[in-house]
């Protein structure tokens, strides 16, 4: 009954979305492109950090944390290869391997806000990078890449308002070892049939932010202020997310093993 409720809510989201783009051009911001009005803080309220990595991430090496629907500034930026965006947008999200550690790389996922749980093709691309400059404007050097099957699963919700969370995964990676270092990589939900109701009503997708709690943070800390936005879409060429939006760190996540130098 619950699941039936949202459905209901993100379909009449989608039409007033979609009526509105009538009118306007869509929005790299999720802020902007739904009116997401920003949370009031409570004051002698500490937000309780939960333990552990999500389920969905297994074997976890790393986890960014939660996106945060009580966060005074939670966000999230044109992450998608859809319809709407037709040349794509991605969000270059950084991660530590640590000092003294080799990573396997067998998965990686992303958790954005969707207009609608579906990916349609079922693959997305994923890609692993390393030495972006701080002022962007260069994507560094290609490290690991691919297209794999991916899967969409529910892990949240925004508070107030009728979109869902969904890490876009992808599994059964080989080939990729990571030496100690700052990396990033991303990870694009598509939606380009045009045959598929749900790509063509106006299907959006946004990378959550995980500015707040960071619930269920997990490994080194990611670094802040430090991912990029790159798409011909909105004219943005590596740019620093704060270009974009005040939002300083990203949900993501990446799973492997870890063996010692």
């Amino acid at each position: 009954m619950r699941t039936m409720l949202f459905e209901a809510a993100l379909t009449a989201a989608l039409i007033s979305i979609a009526v509105a783009q009538d009118n306007r051009l869509p929005e790299a911001s999720l802020d902007r492109e739904v009116n997401l009005q920003a949370r009031v803080a409570i004051p002698g309220k500490s937000p309780h950090r939960a333990p552990g990595p999500p389920s969905y991430c297994k074997p976890c090496l790393f986890y960014a944390g939660d996106f945060d629907s009580n966060a005074s500034d939670a966000n999230g930026l044109a992450n998608e290869f859809d319809l709407v965006v037709s040349t794509g947008a991605a969000v270059y999200t950084p991660f530590i391997v640590p000092k003294g550690k080799t990573w396997t790389i067998t998965g990686l996922f992303t958790n954005n806000v969707l207009s609608a749980g579906v990916l349609d093709p079922a693959t997305s691309p994923y890609e692993i990078r390393k030495g972006i400059p701080a002022t962007g404007g260069g994507g560094g050097k290609l490290v690991c890449h691919g297209t794999k099957k991916s899967t969409a699963i529910q892990t949240g919700i925004i508070r107030g308002y009728p979109f869902l969370i969904w890490a876009v995964s992808v599994r059964g990676i080989k080939g990729c070892t990571l030496k100690s270092g700052k990396y990033w990589m991303s990870v694009i939900p598509y939606c380009t049939n045009s045959n598929d109701d749900v790509c063509i009503n106006s299907y959006r997708s946004f990378l959550s932010n995980d500015d707040g709690a960071m619930a269920h943070r997990f490994g080194p800390l990611e670094p802040a202020n430090d991912s990029f936005l790159n798409s011909t879409y909105f004219g943005a060429n590596w740019d620093p997310t704060s270009k974009w939006q005040s939002s300083v760190r990203f949900s993501i996540g990446v799973e492997g093993t870890s063996t010692r130098k």
